[in-house]
């Protein structure tokens, strides 16, 4: 699965100051799995090299205006030094100068939020993050001076814990852009990542429980790309306690960033067995739903280990399957066995897992023998494994809703497909099968049924 870089436009104008969110970010790593968002905001005019001069000279009031305080003024200067910093030109051109002015008045800020954060003090601090940000992009030696030789990742920090607990639009849009200037920070660059971890690592986790989506998507973001860049840091991440939780929720309200980073951490060999009952029963079928959707594409990073942990799962309480029969749909452990199975069938049919999966020869029992008790409560009257012959006689025959969200939807047929894998290219499953006396269910099972489509 390759996931490349993406690149969003969204530019909104507002009386003398501009309120967009940007961000640029990207790693490639062995796989060319998208590691950052990139989000660069455009002007339809270009600026040339005197213009450049001229923009960064106007930095030389900065000092002056920051003595005195002009909050707003310092926001309508530094407005240009980001929109200049679009170009890559000019980026290259920043000098260090520039980079320590901008880290200064964050320092001021400081103790200015401490105080009570204003709109225009909010509008400069904005600003002055989003010509970090902006400043990042592609270059190393940028993000290298920003971190050794000014006091901007310090000062960001705590910023940002302040804005977190105030509150307020002109906050909210603060969070967002100094988590971008953090994200393009670390984007491709091992040495930044270390430090943003050690300095920021408690803001960032905590942003994860932000009510705004984008400043828990963008923390999200900066954690992935130091977990991917820092397999150290990965392993500090892994054991961070809550850490799975507050990713696994934000991945469930549409976090990408938080899912990359839920899919890194389950790459790593152990992860799954050691969180895997850890978490609650949502949390561990949003789980089995994420590697489900990777072992069914040409991807191999699930480790082979924890997809035979899920096997053994599997076969410990698959038999409850069949309490749907008796009106159990209200458990979710029923859930989580459809899900399991679910996940098996698609690993049994990756070349990667198949090989292993087809030494199980207890795996093939289990769900030779489950296929066949199934198939025997389907013909003993109405129930959830009866077949049905048309989706309409479905919705008549079931008051439970979406059918298609019932455990046993579907069950029947993930049984057949997991049988045909395991015995594919395989004598001796082949004739555990015909032992079994398997082959007539097989066969009756290829009958129409809208319970198993």
């Amino acid at each position: 699965m390759i996931r490349g870089t993406e690149v969003m436009q969204n530019v909104q104008s507002q009386v003398k100051w501009r309120e967009c969110c940007v961000m640029m970010a990207g790693v490639t790593n062995v796989c060319d799995k998208l590691c950052g968002l990139a989000e660069m905001e455009q002007d339809d005019s270009s600026t040339d090299a005197a213009g450049d001069e001229i923009v960064f000279r106007c930095c030389e009031r900065l000092p002056t205006l920051l003595m005195r305080k002009k909050w707003q003024e310092i926001g309508y200067a530094l407005s240009a030094v980001s929109e200049a910093l679009l170009e890559p030109l000019n980026r290259e051109r920043l000098p260090l100068w520039v980079l320590e002015s901008l880290g200064k008045i964050l320092h001021v800020s400081v103790a200015e939020f401490k105080v009570g954060i204003t709109l225009d003090v909010a509008t400069a601090v904005t600003e002055t993050f989003r010509a970090l940000r902006n400043g990042c992009v592609g270059q190393p030696d940028i993000q290298k001076a920003v971190t050794e030789k000014t006091v901007a990742v310090d000062e960001t920090c705590n910023i940002l814990k302040t804005s977190m607990l105030e509150g307020g639009p002109h906050c909210v849009t603060c969070l967002q852009v100094g988590v971008q200037f953090l994200g393009n920070l670390v984007v491709n660059n091992k040495e930044t990542q270390t430090v943003v971890w050690n300095k920021c690592s408690e803001v960032l986790v905590d942003l994860l429980k932000y009510e705004d989506k984008k400043v828990a998507n963008y923390s999200s973001m900066v954690i992935y790309n130091i977990a991917l860049g820092c397999p150290v840091i990965r392993s500090v991440v892994a054991d961070y306690d809550g850490i799975l939780e507050l990713l696994i929720d934000n991945a469930m309200k549409d976090s990408e960033f938080a899912l990359f980073t839920v899919e890194l951490l389950l790459s790593d060999t152990g992860y799954l067995p050691k969180v895997y009952e850890k978490v609650d029963a949502m949390g561990r079928h949003f789980i089995l739903e994420s590697v489900q959707s990777i072992v069914s594409t040409d991807e191999t990073c699930i480790p082979v280990t924890s997809v035979m942990f899920l096997v053994k799962r599997f076969k410990d309480c698959s038999d409850c399957i069949l309490k749907t029969c008796e009106k159990y749909v209200e458990a979710l452990e029923p859930i989580e066995v459809s899900k399991l199975l679910q996940l098996l069938a698609s690993a049994s049919a990756n070349s990667k897992y198949q090989s292993e999966l087809q030494l199980d020869s207890a795996l093939l029992i289990t769900c030779s023998m489950l296929l066949k008790s199934i198939h025997s409560l389907g013909k003993m009257g109405e129930n959830n494994f009866s077949a049905v012959q048309k989706l309409a006689d479905l919705s008549v025959s079931t008051q439970c809703g979406d059918i298609h969200d019932h455990p046993a939807f579907g069950f029947k047929s993930c049984l057949v497909q997991i049988v045909g894998n395991l015995c594919w290219r395989h004598p001796e499953n082949q004739n555990q099968v015909r032992e079994l006396d398997c082959i007539p269910v097989l066969l009756d099972c290829c009958n129409i049924d809208a319970r198993n489509p």
